[in-house]
């Protein structure tokens, strides 16, 4: 009657128990799936079955492997070309988050036991590559569910992170190659998956937007063999973690700095070339099968995402060209297109929104930044146009987004880069469609050269052979595209030569 035995009926207590668990699954609902098995793992983990730590390694890997072509799924439909409805977005998201969460806590917790020497771990010894590894493509999963989110990273992931490194260094198979998952097809190394991780996180937390961060963390797992991991700071050194005492990853400087002995320094290598070599192939309009994405990104959308990682793949890094100072003071911000034409000119009614009155907490020459609280919080996102009139004052200006990041409080703290401190609403017509007038923004940008406009104009509006012409105050002005600076979601910033004409035109309103 198993009085006097040992062997457990708890159905992860056998290989061939969690076999039948997993032929049991539910395979029509992928969320469902998925944190059916991420509540397994959990469980796996609690202290209160007292597995060995060799068996919580080999039923972890059985539940790992039978979960990742859910949780691959899960993130294709999340990061899908046409996005999911808002409620099953979150849906999607808060799984592929709670997945990652699992792993993370059942791969750190075989890390730790096996650097305690806990029963069991000797014979998985032998592993710790692969233990290593998918902690931190798990470490990896939750860093990128922050990042869409622009939340605050958790400090223990660091402590994860870090922790994960060192179990592979200390066993010095840090650089063996290893497929993580068959159904990804991806080889590499614990070291070139920290890596990645590290740059994903220096070059993109907080200033792209969801789908192109996840665009650019794809990019990274793409060329992860050129990255590398010193204990050196080396002359291509971008950007390091303390592995001995954890925290968030830091820009390593040019100068002769002193770092700490654990500091590991990770290195660009060829990285550069690389993305010079597939800009040009995306070029040509054509995303290489190689990048395996999952989801068909048009070579456009990828080829954006590359030149923004190439601008910080290169030495030295970018650094910020004037001083900030902090301020206190209010300012009345609209976002959007339609919003900002709105705010400009006290005139029109296009859709009657109100602008929110925001407090500055600092200011450069070329940038504010200011705190929005939650109970402010708006669509606003990477990339999205930012209307200000401080308050007091008759002049209106224009920026566009181009940092957010969550504090601990879940407010908002907006980066935004001015394009000018004065705008003002004009009128562009088009022979060509018949002079209907469209109503633009005309910017007063100090870096314009001579006899050159920057404006802002509705989202697929310019066209590199169409000339416009705008009317500003009783003159009519001839604008020649010159180059589409900047594409936004419902905005095209765009450089025309501008030449004032005499004739006058009957413009339709």
């Amino acid at each position: 009657m198993g009085i006097f035995s040992n062997k457990s009926d708890h159905p992860l207590a056998s290989i061939k128990s969690v076999q039948q668990l997993l032929s049991t699954q539910s395979k029509t609902d992928v969320v469902v799936a998925l944190d059916e098995i991420g509540q397994w793992i959990d469980t796996l983990f609690d202290p209160e079955n007292e597995f060995r730590l060799d068996h919580q390694f080999a039923v972890l890997r059985m539940l790992d492997d039978a979960a990742h072509p859910y949780l691959r799924r899960n993130t294709n439909s999340y990061f899908a070309v046409i996005p999911p409805a808002q409620f099953q977005e979150n849906r999607l998201l808060s799984s592929m988050e709670r997945y990652s969460q699992a792993c993370v806590k059942g791969y750190s917790h075989l890390v730790r036991g096996i650097d305690n020497r806990e029963k069991g771990s000797s014979v998985i010894k032998s592993e710790i590559p692969l233990i290593s590894a998918r902690g931190i493509f798990a470490v990896f999963g939750r860093l990128e569910c922050a990042g869409v989110r622009y939340d605050k990273i958790d400090q223990q992931l660091w402590s994860d992170l870090a922790a994960m490194y060192a179990c592979a260094e200390q066993g010095q198979c840090q650089d063996k190659q290893l497929a993580i998952y068959v159904s990804m097809g991806l080889v590499t190394s614990v070291e070139h998956l920290f890596a990645s991780a590290i740059m994903w996180y220096g070059v993109g937390e907080g200033t792209l937007k969801p789908k192109d961060l996840h665009i650019a963390k794809l990019l990274m797992l793409y060329m992860c063999k050129a990255f590398s991991v010193s204990e050196q700071a080396q002359a291509d050194s971008l950007f390091a973690l303390d592995i001995g005492n954890p925290a968030m990853p830091v820009r390593v400087t040019d100068d002769d700095a002193m770092y700490p002995d654990g500091m590991r320094f990770v290195n660009i290598g060829p990285a550069p070339g690389h993305l010079d070599n597939l800009l040009k192939t995306l070029g040509k309009g054509l995303v290489p099968e190689e990048l395996n994405f999952g989801v068909p990104y048009s070579a456009e959308v990828v080829a954006d995402v590359v030149r923004r990682l190439g601008s910080y793949c290169k030495l030295p890094l970018p650094v910020r060209r004037q001083q900030r100072k902090k301020i206190k003071v209010n300012v009345n911000a609209s976002y959007g297109y339609l919003n900002a034409l709105e705010q400009a000119d006290e005139g029109l009614n296009i859709q009657g929104s109100a602008s929110k009155i925001c407090a500055l907490e600092d200011v450069s020459l070329n940038g504010i930044r200011f705190v929005l609280d939650t109970s402010q919080l708006s669509s606003i996102n990477i990339g999205t146009l930012v209307g200000m009139r401080p308050e007091n004052s008759k002049y209106f200006g224009v920026g566009i987004v181009r940092r957010l990041k969550r504090d601990e409080k879940n407010n908002l703290h907006v980066g935004v880069r001015i394009l000018s401190n004065k705008a003002e609403v004009v009128l562009l017509y088009s022979e060509a469609a018949g002079n209907t007038a469209t109503l633009a923004l005309l910017l007063d940008y100090a870096e314009a050269q001579s006899g050159e406009s920057w404006i802002l104009v509705p989202a697929d509006t310019y066209l590199p052979n169409i000339n416009l012409n705008m009317r500003l105050g009783d003159k009519n002005n001839l604008l020649i595209p010159v180059d589409l600076v900047e594409k936004g979601e419902d905005f095209d910033l765009v450089r025309y030569r501008r030449l004032e004409q005499e004739s006058d035109v009957d413009v339709v309103a």
